[in-house]
């Protein structure tokens, strides 16, 4: 220490008022002198030390004894100041002023010494050594009472943690959860654990016990402390939702072992099938009087239950015996009840997730004043839960494999594709968004043809709706819905009692916490447009009008508030910056019901139109089918790219089975789509050739004029036209099947379904020889139907003006087609709308997207199956492998030899070291023929080789890619795994796949 300037301080006053209680005046002195080494902080709490080992208890011996109390503390003092050293002046040393500060508040010597010591030697920057400071500190604290800890627990005997548990837990925590937590050794810490989990809802207790285990590491303090933490800001999210928590608990429909596996649930409604069963037949014995209502009401207690609802309930008292005969037919058929059982347990699922704040917004900003604002997440997911979207992604791809697995055959043994079927209709998300953009394009048009004006409405619910607010009494996103349509079907009823005429179209789509809000597009008489805007404004507002009346009284800071945030965003428009664009909602009734008066479309100079109420309303409809066109764009719910929010909002509304998209006061969509089957002329109905041919060229706007115009409704003069069917299925129901359209007046009917479909397994007819596809016998093979093609779709021709043709009849510009061919002629191949083109050999090739990926899927299963074949073949003799010779049975030579790296030869052997150990294999005879190994696949290898592959298209898909990737490897080592060798670890059991029944990751706020 000679080398460093030391300091010494004056002790503090309130040290020196408790010294006097010392009454050896040696060891006073002694303990003044030794004080002056600390800062005052240190000095109080020594002193306090110090009193507390000479001031004797009430009750001990020596209390009276002539023996100096202060002995002991005296020689505890002593030993500390030989391990403390002496505080290092930094009055003259080379640093800032900053780190002379935070230097003022590390009171222990040795860390105050060794920070100092390293900042001089280590010749750190003054702009960093503050900084260093305060995190060198704080480690070297964290240190030492880690040490303390770790020293207490050492002297502390084993305690038996089982009377405690029996004591604290009082059968208030599940005894799964039990056996997880007394993996800990700490009775403090244990304790801690269990008073957390007592306000934890039993079913999920097991859940946070095991994400808390995830965080516990017995060896190191700071994850200790972190678990605890992460435990206890979880606990205290959950606290305001206990109640609802444990109401959704209550209400569970099966057992949680049951519930929390699909595969578990399906199995269960074999169970409930039979249950029903046995209970009609009970029943049918006791109750020889009682006829099929009756029955109906006993199974439908039983089924309520469960959260299930027997067919035709809300008929009630007016149910008539044969509907209550189907009803009893399907509850006992357990394909009804796997029906039904999925969707409760999905819903469900998906409201406890919502409960315990799994669903919400994810990307959030943070303000700091050095970093400026940064963006963070919260690791959970907007619109719905991950599992929720993880199942609607696995149960989507299931289905589609369904479809290809099947195709269709009629009367007439004409067999088409089901996939290609389904992806013609209005199934096909492109098909159903054009669709809708043509309905509403041409419906505007329409409007400003009548003159109407047209007004844009967002409505959502109130806020014991939405699981984000602190007033959320639980409700459900399909209870928000009911609750908007409820609203809406009076509103509609006092709009027709006025006889004020209106149409238009209405999409309900979620926020970022799952509550369902509307936005709604009509058009009205511009005379009308004030008092419909009052009428929704009163129906959609009339609940929990406080939060309105509040505003009411701010209704000028929150118009200040918008004034200033639309002017940060106009600077940042024009500066480039993205910023999301301030939301009009100073009114007292914007955050539930807010209207835009929608101006008509302005056409430009170059004849096109911009604006406009279809130009509005495309954003939402795009969003909540396939995100098209939508690459720019932002989402205000989440902040982020409206791509992202297309799956997770799609998967939403299939959960909660809420219809997305409704037109108001539209003639019947069924007679359009209906007519665009038909391509032949309509003889001897001049009219519906009319609505045909408008329907035929796409022109919606004569279509609902020839209907009747909009409001028509059950008036109209063209309906359905429906083959009933008194005993049309399994369960005896009357069924009806869409056969064409029906004129009422003319009463005739236009057959547009002549054919009866029945599926089949693809190949099915192939094999028959009987199907016939586009007027080619199924089994004949032409020259272009390669391995590599689909049907007839590689289409061969001369590079000149005949490809140009073709290329401007698939779709591509005039540019365009001058950029593909550059591409073609330098060999490149251009992938568009699923078709691939290329020139080989001289001509342009249209290759099938679909079937290059089959191709290349047969393919890898055979070189898999191949390699799998290869590692079942006998080993090669060449192949070195541990002798049973030992290093004795060689001569000194070769022993030398061997040692030295080198190899012996004997008779037909070759031998080696490898690790120390003594190897041998075959040697080779140029003059032996070997035998020839045929690898000859076996069924089982090209099972597992299709399970493989498809394994690892599923993870490639879900990443966003067509094919498999391969693992990269960096540094010699892998970077990142590969989807083939992901797919192989998890089906050899090395590694876990995302599991379907694992709902819950209880991350929350943390």
């Amino acid at each position: 220490m000679s080398l460093w300037p030391i300091t010494h301080f004056d002790v503090c006053t309130a040290a020196l008022t408790m010294v006097k209680a010392v009454d050896d005046s040696e060891h006073r002195a002694f303990l003044v002198s030794g004080l002056s080494r600390f800062t005052a902080f240190t000095q109080y709490k020594m002193v306090k030390q110090y009193l507390a080992k000479i001031t004797p208890a009430d009750d001990a011996w020596y209390k009276n004894e002539p023996i100096n109390p202060s002995e002991q503390a005296h020689i505890w003092f002593y030993d500390a100041l030989k391990s403390i050293e002496h505080r290092i002046d930094v009055t003259d040393l080379k640093l800032s002023k900053s780190a002379k500060s935070a230097l003022k508040k590390v009171h222990d010597n040795n860390h105050h010494n060794y920070i100092v010591k390293d900042i001089i030697d280590s010749k750190r920057a003054p702009s960093i050594q503050a900084s260093f400071v305060r995190q060198c500190a704080q480690g070297l604290e964290f240190t030492a009472k880690h040490r303390e800890v770790l020293a207490q627990k050492k002297d502390e005997p084993q305690a038996d943690h089982t009377a405690l548990l029996q004591k604290l837990v009082n059968g208030q925590v599940s005894k799964a959860a039990m056996s997880v937590i007394t993996a800990i050794d700490d009775a403090e810490q244990v304790a801690f654990v269990y008073k957390c989990l007592c306000n934890v809802p039993k079913p999920l207790q097991m859940r946070v016990a095991k994400r808390f285990i995830d965080r516990y590491d017995t060896t190191s303090l700071r994850s200790q402390f972190g678990a605890n933490d992460w435990l206890r800001r979880t606990v205290q999210t959950l606290k305001p939702r206990l109640k609802i928590l444990e109401r959704i608990v209550n209400n569970m429909p099966l057992p949680w072992h049951i519930l929390a596996n699909a595969d578990k649930t399906k199995k269960h409604a074999s169970v409930l099938s039979r249950q029903v069963t046995e209970i009609l037949g009970d029943l049918a014995l006791e109750q020889t009087t009682w006829d099929a209502t009756d029955f109906y009401d006993k199974v439908s207690e039983f089924a309520e239950q469960f959260g299930v609802q027997l067919q035709f309930a809300e008929k009630a008292e007016y149910l008539t015996i044969p509907d209550a005969e189907v009803a009893l037919l399907k509850a006992q058929d357990h394909k009804w009840w796997a029906r039904k059982l999925k969707t409760i347990r999905s819903r469900y699922l998906e409201h406890l997730e919502i409960a315990t704040g799994e669903v919400g917004k994810d990307l959030f900003a943070t303000h700091d004043k050095k970093h400026g604002t940064k963006n963070k997440r919260r690791g959970i997911n907007a619109y719905c839960s991950k599992q929720a979207l993880a199942e609607y992604t696995t149960n989507r791809e299931r289905g589609q494999r369904y479809l290809e697995s099947l195709e269709l055959v009629n009367e007439k043994n004409d067999v088409i594709s089901l996939m290609k079927a389904v992806e013609a209709g209005i199934a096909n998300p492109e098909n159903m968004r054009n669709e809708l953009m043509l309905r509403i394009r041409e419906t505007e048009e329409l409007a400003d043809e009548m003159g109407y004006t047209g007004g844009f409405y967002n409505i959502t619910a109130p806020s014991r709706f939405h699981a984000n607010s602190p007033t959320w009494d639980g409700s459900t996103p399909k209870e928000a819905s009911q609750y908007l349509n409820w609203l809406y079907s009076q509103a509609r009823a006092k709009l027709d009692r006025l006889e004020i005429p209106y149409f238009g179209l209405r999409v309900a789509e979620p926020h970022a916490d799952g509550c369902t809000h509307w936005h709604m597009l009509l058009w009205m008489p511009t005379r009308y447009y004030d008092k419909v805007n009052h009428l929704l404004r009163r129906y959609f507002t009339r609940d929990d009008r406080e939060v309105f009346f509040e505003r009411f009284k701010n209704r000028k800071k929150y118009r200040a508030q918008y004034t200033k945030s639309r002017r940060i965003w106009g600077l940042n428009k024009s500066k480039g910056i993205y910023t999301r664009e301030p939301i009009k909602n100073y009114n007292p009734s914007s955050p539930r019901y807010t209207a835009i008066k929608m101006l008509p479309a302005k056409v430009g100079k170059d004849g096109k139109k911009s604006g406009g109420a279809a130009a509005y309303v495309a954003k939402y409809v795009s969003k909540n089918i396939d995100g098209f066109a939508l690459a720019n764009e932002y989402d205000a719910e989440t902040g982020e790219k409206l791509t992202q929010a297309v799956n997770p909002v799609k998967a939403w509304a299939s959960t909660w089975g809420i219809r997305q998209f409704q037109f108001q006061k539209s003639p019947s969509i069924t007679i359009w789509r209906e007519l665009r089957r038909v391509r032949e002329e309509v003889q001897g109905n001049e009219q519906l050739e009319q609505v045909r041919q408008a329907a035929d060229k796409g022109d919606f706007k004569t279509f609902v004029t020839l209907m009747g115009g909009f409001g028509i409704g059950r008036d109209a003069r063209f309906k359905p036209a429906y083959q009933h069917t008194e005993y049309g299925n399994e369960y005896a129901e009357f069924t009806k099947r869409l056969k064409g359209v029906e004129d009422t007046t003319g009463l005739c009917t236009l057959v547009t379904r002549l054919h009866t479909w029945s599926k089949q397994t693809i190949g099915t007819a192939a094999n028959d020889n009987t199907a016939v596809i586009d007027g080619q016998d199924a089994n004949t093979v032409s020259a272009a139907d390669l391995s590599w093609t689909s049907g007839n779709n590689c289409t061969p021709c001369t590079v000149g003006h005949r490809d140009e043709l073709l290329l401007d009849m698939i779709g591509f510009s005039k540019n365009e087609i001058i950029n593909v061919k550059k591409d073609l002629i330098a060999g490149k191949r251009i992938r568009r709308n699923g078709q691939i083109y290329l020139i080989q050999d001289g001509k342009l090739l249209v290759l099938d997207e679909q079937a290059q990926l089959k191709e290349q899927r047969r393919l890898a299963i055979e070189e898999i199956a191949r390699s799998e074949a290869k590692k079942a073949t006998p080993e090669n003799e060449q192949t070195s492998k541990q002798c049973k010779n030992k290093l004795s049975d060689f001569t000194p030579a070769q022993i030398t030899t061997l040692n030295q790296g080198g190899i012996v030869v004997i008779g037909n052997r070759v031998y080696h070291l490898q690790e120390r150990e003594l190897h041998s294999f075959e040697k080779l005879d140029l003059a032996k023929p070997k035998k020839t190994i045929t690898l000859t696949p076996t069924e089982q290898h090209i099972a597992y080789a299709r399970e493989l592959y498809d394994l690892a298209t599923m993870y490639a898909e879900l990443d966003g890619r067509t094919a498999p990737s391969s693992t990269q490897f960096k540094h010699g080592h892998a970077d990142v795994i590969g989807d083939l060798e992901m797919a192989r670890l998890v089906l050899a059991g090395k590694a876990t796949a995302i599991s379907d029944n694992d709902w819950w990751a209880l991350d929350l706020m943390a």
